[in-house]
């Protein structure tokens, strides 16, 4: 399902864009008259595409353009309008449009090419993205094997893994966190990227409780990966939805940090792409993560693997 945000003065219009749209299965259309207000809409919900009128009060099409760059760079945006002079054109692709329709003709056929050019940019869209994501985690990969090899220090180590995920793969944030084997919570210990105090608000247990039910509990609790690939509409993450929303934090996944068979932590990712995260996503993480955990039962074995009691 395609999410689609169409912001038009005219009411009439969206309506029967939408009606058109969402008839064939594959948008989820939510319509706006104002791009002032769609700018404000987009800083709490997350969409594949936007559509925009250029003639518009308070705000035309090419101002919301430049203003949406700003935030989202590369998210498709289509200028629908009926104003087709060259020069509105050429501005409008110069200043990041993906593509400008003009309206007109008989609505059946004008929807349905509008529907063609959505569907092209989202998925032109989400394989660059899958290609940039995979070089950016291999990179983490890369790179935190190399700390594995060189630091001894296990609060260096997990700080540097933090750091390495936030500078080298352009997560929003990364967190470790440990559990406490008496009260079984769990605490951060090591943190990077933009973090603003959201982590003050956290109450994580591993028990089958209410601060428990969310990724990281759970992951710790079950030993696997849990992901949040749509923080907005998680019910998981209702608790931390607004602080999320705040930091741009879009999905999230949590890897248990496994020693010995035991699940001692977890670390946490943030990013600011919805459907970040996929299977090859995750194995990527879980290897970094075993190769984390490795390192961690020789630091506290003095090189040597750790008896699963010490932890």
């Amino acid at each position: 399902m395609i999410s689609v945000l169409y912001v038009d003065d005219e009411p009439l219009l969206l309506e029967l864009g939408k009606v058109y749209l969402e008839r064939t299965g594959q948008f989820r259309v939510e319509t706006l008259v104002s791009a002032v207000t769609a700018l404000d809409m987009m800083k709490t919900r997350s969409y594949d595409a936007v559509i925009s009128d250029y003639q518009m009060p308070e705000m035309n099409g090419i101002v919301f353009l430049k203003e949406v760059r700003k935030s989202w760079p590369a998210l498709p945006f289509i200028i629908f309008t009926g104003r087709g002079r060259e020069e509105v054109v050429i501005e409008a692709l110069n200043c990041g449009a993906d593509h400008y329709l003009q309206k007109g003709g008989e609505p059946r056929s004008q929807f349905a090419e509008l529907a063609h050019t959505i569907t092209r940019s989202v998925e032109r869209q989400r394989a660059n993205e899958t290609i940039l994501h995979l070089n950016r985690l291999y990179t983490v990969v890369s790179r935190i094997n190399r700390a594995v090899i060189h630091i001894r220090n296990r609060q260096e180590l997990l700080m540097e893994a933090c750091r390495i995920a936030v500078e080298e793969g352009t997560f929003l944030m990364a967190w470790i966190g440990m559990v406490d084997q008496k009260t079984h919570e769990v605490h951060p210990v090591a943190a990077c990227g933009y973090e603003e105090g959201y982590l003050s608000n956290l109450s994580v247990s591993i028990d089958n409780v209410p601060t428990g039910m969310g990724l990281t509990g759970t992951a710790i609790r079950e030993g696997r990966p849990v992901i949040s690939n749509d923080i907005v509409s998680d019910p998981r993450m209702e608790n931390y939805r607004s602080e999320a929303a705040l930091r741009g934090y879009r999905s999230s996944a949590a890897i248990p940090l496994v020693c010995q068979g035991k699940a001692i932590g977890a670390i946490r990712f943030y990013a600011a792409e919805v459907n970040f995260f996929n299977d090859r996503e995750i194995r990527l993480l879980e290897e970094l993560v075993t190769d984390i955990c490795f390192a961690l039962e020789l630091i506290e074995n003095n090189g040597k693997p750790c008896p699963e009691d010490r932890w």
